[in-house]
């Protein structure tokens, strides 16, 4: 959502407001056993004003915290990827690596899924990993069947499925089902949108997003409260406003009297 339209959406819910402090004001004309009444449209008012107007933007104060800290943060993000071994990876490497957003492009590891196999291949398989390629030294070993490999540098990760894959049907007759290559793109924040949108058009699924503005957008969503309560708040604001306007004529006086006596308490302390 833009400034723009998040302006526009404040202005049509005071308008609201306005409406309900006008209602109240009517209440001498039509009577205070109509307080009720008042206050009960207060609040429908203020809901209905709370879902239209006031919860998109409150939907989007993550991401404008996280625009704010963009600003103030040189740090860049980093989009993780799966993408199968049948897609066309250097097609889609030169893709990006043409594309002027994409500051770095790393093979980060593979991922193969077998049938499950019995905990003595498991040792096995872990024993004996790090021989068979000696870029497989950091890596996880699962006994339903899945084996992760995790590169220290950019390595071929088609031919590092290939080398796994051969070496568990020749050593243990265990079949691979199907692999995944994980892939980690790093770009500018404002870049992030653009780069997934290329990757969405291309079929790729993003697993992730890491960087401190998706951190900052994160962590103000797990604070912030759940929309409904954006909504019951309007409502409940609503009821003030009514009430304030119903009894605008004891209230004003009681303010003037109160900053009044503000007033003559600071003059007594600057005279001292």
């Amino acid at each position: 959502m833009d400034v723009l339209t998040a302006i526009i959406y404040l202005i049509l819910f005071i308008i609201l407001m306005v409406f309900v402090f006008s209602m109240g004001l009517l209440t001498p004309i039509i009577g205070k056993k109509d307080i009720i009444s008042v206050l009960a449209i207060g609040f429908i008012v203020g809901l209905v004003g709370g879902l239209f107007f006031i919860t998109p933007i409150y939907q989007e104060i993550p991401y404008a915290i996280g625009s704010a800290h963009e600003i103030f943060n040189g740090e860049n993000e980093r989009i993780n990827i799966e993408v199968s071994p049948i897609v066309d990876l250097n097609s889609l490497l030169t893709k990006l690596k043409n594309t002027e957003e994409v500051i770095s492009i790393v093979n980060k590891g593979i991922v193969i899924k077998t049938d499950p196999f019995p905990t003595f291949r498991k040792k096995i398989i872990e024993e004996k990993i790090p021989i068979v390629d000696k870029n497989f030294q950091n890596f996880s070993v699962n006994e339903s069947g899945e084996i992760h490999i995790y590169f220290t540098e950019s390595h071929d990760s088609k031919e590092a499925i290939k080398t796994l894959a051969d070496w568990l049907m020749y050593t243990g007759e265990i079949t691979t089902r199907y692999s995944l290559i994980y892939i980690e793109i790093t770009v500018k924040p404002a870049d992030v949108d653009k780069i997934v949108k290329l990757l969405n058009s291309e079929n790729i699924a993003v697993t992730s997003i890491e960087g401190p503005v998706e951190s900052a957008i994160d962590k103000t969503k797990n604070i912030m409260p759940d929309s409904n309560f954006a909504i019951l708040l309007c409502g409940v604001i609503g009821v003030i406003v009514g009430l304030i306007s119903i009894y605008l004529d004891e209230i004003v006086p009681a303010v003037k009297k109160v900053i009044s006596e503000i007033k003559k308490f600071f003059l007594r302390i600057f005279k001292k």
